[in-house]
Formats: structure tokens, C-alpha cells, sequence
């Protein structure tokens, strides 16, 4: 069976659903409403919800069938007029549960009222020391994916390196990469950078609406997503939280760079400045994520400039404002990316992405509001990236004084070598010195060509 497109709405005492049934049998579909459990089948098609309040299948509840757009269109009363029920956009959550296992075996498929349990109690469990993917859930499958996906991964056995190691062996890597001349180039080029420094994220244009509605094309992936119950822990709650704004980083920087334009890179960039997908790392704290995203940022990319990662830790700021559905779209976005790339980074969908879509329609909006207010207390300095930019940026600024002083003096040497007026002769030097009765001849004595007074001028003061 398949699960059709749906869309739901609501006023002040009506739930509307509009479902997507195209070429289906009118006189075989079945409808029932018994409280939140709403059942839509209608063959091919079987959709059965879960809402966040009862509606009730009474005298007054409508429905009809549009032929040219596939459309059931229903209309059903609210038990309680006047209640307004929560993420009806949220497609996902709205899904009863399948019984259809997913790569996170360890993820309780349940659905209940908000579907994340976060549990007091921090539980060592050996078996996580060298797990990856969503919340650390994957210890088992997926051996040697480093291997086969060289180009996604540059830890090639995560089931081999700790947790706790793996940045350091991150920063080790990162430092080998990273190039002083591009830093230094990007640096005084300050016409390459000036339309990216002043860019302007689609997000913050007069005219945005974080509110637009979901498209088709990502309502059909968000309906094809299993309805989870998230039990984490505190530490894993907050890993995920940080691991999504290490996404949200690099996905900041390809809008920037591109001018809101994406390209068929963007994907790769996503990919290369997020230690998450790259390293299979996770964060203690926020400031932990900015500088892993930073340093990635001045080593990987075309553009590589510290104030252009700031300007992007901004823009991460700014995203998070406009709340959870916005950043649903963007992750959906970044879903179609990486679905679309040559390079088989689909897997990222499988190992985070597609459980960030999930997650993320079961959080609050005040989680989001914590976390873009934790980044905006937080002040990322050169010295701590560590990558002795400060010192490179003295050496840089010394060269350039140097060499401006050369080519000062050089200028001097040159015109204290040139005739100012024709016919004029430079001295040479500050003073005249007397010397005999030749050397205060008159003017006419002067102007003569003898031989002995054209053999005391230098060639470069020749005006001829």
C-alpha cells in the first residue's frame, strides 16, 4: 500500500485534510474518525494519523473528490471548539507507527504525545565507545563504511576509534591540510570577498515567509519517514542538538558563497565542513562545534576567511530564529542535495539526516531559541583555532612593510636621480662648496661647453 501526500489545516473549530489519491477507486475508499485516529484507504493508498486533538465524524462533516487534481478534500468538527491543535504541518509525527525496522535498531518506535524522552540517568555503555550516525545509535552495521566511501568519510574505521579520539585525530589531519598561502591570498584580496562578506541569506529578505507551506516534493519524503519515540539521554540529547548547528554551519556557508544559489558542489561543501558527516564526531559544548566548523571553513573550501566564518556563524543565528519549520525545509533541502549527488552521499541521509527529520518535528521552538542564544554568547577569537593565524598574519603584515619600505626607497633613489627641469644640474649634495675662481664664473662663463666642466657630470644627470 502506499502512503498518499496529505495536508492538514485548521481554523477556529474544523480540521481540514486534503489528501492526494490520484487514479484511485471512489467507491471502495473507506474514511473513519474515532477521536486523534483518523483512516484514510482508498486502493492503492492507506493513511492512517495520529492528531494532536479529536475531531468528530458528525452530520456536519464534508467531503469531496477532485478528478482533475486527485484530491480528497474533508472537512471534520473539532471535538472542542475553539482548541487548537499543535504541528498539524508536521507530516512525520503525524503518522501512526510502522512496524518497518530502520537502521537505528535501538530507536523505540513509539508514538507518543511529543516523541522524545530524554532519561536523567547517564548510563556508561561500552558498546557506544565507537558507534556513529544519528545520536550515536549505530554500533554493528554499516562495518568499513569509511572505506567504501572514501570520498564522504576521512575516518576510514569509526568502529576502530574511539569517540573521544576521533577529533584529535581530526585536528591532526586538518592541520596537515591546512594552507598558509590561501589564507594569506583570501586575507588582502578584498575585492574576491566583498560580494560574499555582504551577502544577504534568502532568510532575511523583506519578503520570506517561514511559515510558506511544505511543497510537494518534500511532503513526499517527510510522509515516507518512519514515526520514531527518541530515547536519549541527556548527553546524547545535547550531542544532537550541537550536531545539527555543525550542519546548519556548512549548509550557512554554501548559501553565502553561492549568493543563495546552489550548485552541484554544494553538496560536497555540506559534506566537507561538517565534522559530523566527515568524522563521525559529536560535541561537548557549542563553542566546541563553532571552532571545529571555523577551522573546517579556513582549510577546505574556495573562500577561506575568518570574517567570512563569522559572518556565517551569523547566518546560523539567523536561521534559527525563524523556527522549527524553516529549519525543516533546509534540512529537507539538504536531504535532495545529498540524494542528488554523484558521489553517493545518500548514505548521510540514512546515517543522520533522515532521523534529523524526525527528530526535529517532535522538538520545541524553545530549544531552538536556547541554542541560537548559547551561539551568540559565544566569541570565537583566531587563537582558538589554533592554527597560528595571528602569527601568520604578523609575519605577512612585516614581508609587506619590508617591501614597502624597499620600493620607498628605490622611488627615492630614482628621483633624486632624475632632472627636475631641463637644462638645470643637481648638486651633489645638500651644500655648494667652493673651489677656485672657475666655479664662480658669470652666467655666460657658465653656459659654455668647455670640456672640463662636462666631464664632472654623471651620466644620469646628462639632461640631453
Amino acid at each position: 500500500m502506499l502512503t498518499p501526500r496529505f495536508k492538514l489545516s485548521q481554523d477556529e473549530n474544523h480540521v481540514f485534510i486534503t489528501i492526494h489519491a490520484p487514479y484511485t477507486n471512489i467507491g471502495d475508499t473507506e474514511i473513519d474518525v474515532d477521536g486523534e485516529n483518523f483512516l484514510f484507504v482508498s486502493s492503492p493508498y492507506f493513511l492512517r494519523l495520529r492528531l494532536p486533538g479529536k475531531i468528530v465524524e458528525n452530520d456536519k462533516s464534508k467531503g469531496s473528490y477532485v478528478c482533475d487534481s486527485g484530491d480528497f478534500n474533508l472537512t471534520f468538527d473539532k471535538d472542542s471548539p475553539g482548541e487548537h491543535f499543535e504541528n498539524l504541518e508536521m507530516i512525520t509525527s503525524l503518522l501512526a507507527p510502522r512496524d518497518i525496522p530502520d537502521i537505528n535498531p535501538s530507536l523505540v518506535e513509539l508514538l507518543e504525545e511529543d516523541g522524545i524522552t530524554i532519561e536523567d540517568r547517564e548510563v556508561d555503555d561500552d558498546s557506544k565507545k565507537y558507534a556513529f550516525g544519528f545520536a550515536n545509535k549505530i554500533t554493528t552495521e554499516f562495518v568499513n563504511i569509511g572505506s567504501e566511501f572514501p570520498q564522504i568519510f576521512e575516518l576510514r574505521v569509526p568502529e576502530q576509534v574511539a569517540l573521544d579520539e576521533r577529533h584529535v585525530l581530526r585536528i591532526q589531519h586538518e592541520d596537515d591540510k591546512f594552507s598558509s598561502d590561501h589564507y594569506l591570498a583570501d586575507l588582502y584580496d578584498d575585492e574576491l570577498l566583498a560580494p560574499y562578506l555582504t551577502a544577504v541569506p534568502f532568510w532575511e529578505a523583506s519578503d520570506f515567509n517561514k511559515n510558506a507551506e511544505f511543497t510537494d516534493d518534500e511532503v513526499a519524503i517527510l510522509k515516507e519517514l518512519p514515526n520514531k519515540h527518541y530515547l536519549l539521554n541527556k548527553t546524547e540529547y545535547r550531542q544532537v542538538l550541537f550536531g545539527l548547528v555543525d550542519i546548519l554551519y556548512g549548509y550557512c556557508y554554501d548559501k553565502r558563497t553561492t549568493l543563495n544559489e546552489s550548485t552541484v558542489e554544494s553538496s560536497w561543501t555540506i559534506n566537507k565542513l561538517s565534522s559530523t558527516f566527515s568524522w563521525f564526531c559529536v560535541f561537548k559544548d557549542i563553542k566546541h562545534v563553532l571552532i571545529a566548523c571555523f577551522r573546517r571553513a579556513l582549510i577546505y573550501p574556495i573562500f577561506r576567511n575568518f570574517e567570512l566564518c563569522k559572518k556565517v556563524r551569523n547566518d546560523v543565528v539567523s536561521l534559527l530564529k525563524k523556527g522549527k519549520k524553516f529549519l525543516i525545509k533546509c534540512v529537507l533541502e539538504i536531504h535532495q542535495m545529498f540524494n542528488s549527488s554523484s558521489d553517493a552521499r545518500y548514505i548521510l541521509n540514512q546515517l543522520y539526516i533522515k532521523d534529523y527529520l524526525v527528530f526535529l518535528q517532535k522538538c520545541r521552538n524553545e530549544e531552538f531559541d536556547e541554542l541560537y542564544n548559547n551561539i551568540i554568547n559565544i566569541d570565537v577569537t583566531k587563537k582558538d583555532l589554533d592554527l597560528e593565524l595571528e602569527e601568520l598574519e604578523a609575519a605577512a603584515e612585516l614581508v609587506q612593510k619590508e617591501e614597502t619600505d624597499v620600493l620607498e626607497n628605490e622611488m627615492a633613489v630614482r628621483m633624486a636621480s632624475m632632472t627636475l627641469l631641463p637644462g638645470v644640474r643637481r648638486s651633489n649634495g645638500p651644500y655648494l662648496e667652493e673651489s677656485d675662481d672657475e666655479s664662480n664664473t658669470s652666467s655666460s662663463d657658465s653656459s659654455s661647453n668647455s670640456s672640463d666642466e662636462s666631464s664632472d657630470l654623471d651620466s644620469d644627470d646628462d639632461p640631453s
